[in-house]
């Protein structure tokens, strides 16, 4: 197989073909008829010598020699759209562009509405998406451009570019008219309440606050555990029970909750922001990271 004799065009189709393992489909992906598509799996399989997708019923699979392109396939075609990227001016204010975000809800909570509004002033017509924070899956995510960026907190990944964010800190929330709200908050105090635990993994009772007690000799009562920060504010509006949350979100519940500063020291938390090199030198992603650092900044 010599490419120089085929059409790179070809392994553009090739792509949408494997991926949806339907020739109108993938034609309809290319903006093509379905009979031009035809023509070209014809060519790539001559290219190839190799059916890439046969009939299974009333669909088509592809073969085991396609599924063995296809990763490979797919990453020599993002880094040729990366190099085409790399060489074209980008304007914010005339973009389309949807910009997609991995974040956890708390960072979400914090950085959306101003993310939005900073966005909209700059580029008008780019799209905001706000993706949950899969761990398992984040890598493979950034990996095939479903995402541009994610914003997290001790994730090490060897391949990705990254850089600092934010510092965050902890404080202690209570309903407001707390008998604690104006009193001395000591150790006993604090630890004598019942609290409510932020779990993201969902149904633990044990955290970091938990870790720094233990280090000084002393234990609280962790009565209710939440999945989602974003959960604590209300529950803590409505009981006298207490929740270790970051600073940041405190403040923006302030109307409803209290904030305090909490008596013993807990270690604070970097957020980072992770990228793909792919995405390195792309104008509209260098400027996106611009925006993000920017606000990261004035937060």
């Amino acid at each position: 197989m010599d490419i120089k004799q085929g059409d790179l065009g070809l392994l553009v189709a090739l792509d949408a073909l494997l991926e949806h393992e339907s020739v109108s489909r993938a034609a309809n992906l290319l903006g093509i008829s379905q009979p031009a598509m035809s023509a070209q799996l014809k060519r790539l399989r001559n290219l190839f010598n190799d059916p890439l997708l046969i009939a299974s019923g009333r669909r088509l699979v592809a073969t085991s020699r396609a599924r063995a392109l296809q990763a490979d396939l797919r990453r020599h075609l993002q880094n040729l759209d990366a190099l085409v990227r790399e060489n074209e001016a980008f304007d914010p204010a005339q973009t389309r562009k949807t910009f997609k975000v991995i974040a956890t809800d708390y960072v979400h909570l914090v950085l959306a509405t101003r993310l939005d509004e900073q966005t909209r002033a700059a580029a008008p017509g780019a799209r905001l998406a706000f993706l949950p924070f899969e761990p398992r899956s984040m890598w493979e995510t950034l990996e095939g451009e479903v995402a541009d960026l994610a914003l997290v907190t001790g994730m090490e990944i060897a391949d990705a570019m990254s850089r600092s964010a934010m510092t965050e800190s902890f404080c202690v929330i209570m309903r407001r008219g707390h008998p604690l709200e104006d009193a001395e908050l000591t150790l006993e105090a604090f630890c004598a309440q019942r609290h409510i635990l932020i779990s993201p993994e969902g149904g633990g009772f044990i955290g970091a606050t938990d870790r720094a007690l233990a280090d000084l000799g002393m234990k609280r009562h962790v009565a209710v555990s939440l999945p989602s920060f974003l959960l604590a504010p209300g529950l803590v509006a409505g009981s006298d029970a207490l929740c270790v949350v970051p600073r940041r979100l405190a403040v923006l519940y302030r109307d409803s909750v209290a904030c305090r500063d909490l008596p013993f020291d807990v270690n604070g938390f970097k957020v980072d922001m992770l990228w793909h090199p792919r995405r390195q030198n792309d104008p509209s992603h260098i400027w996106f990271r611009g925006q993000i650092a920017d606000l990261t900044r004035e937060i």
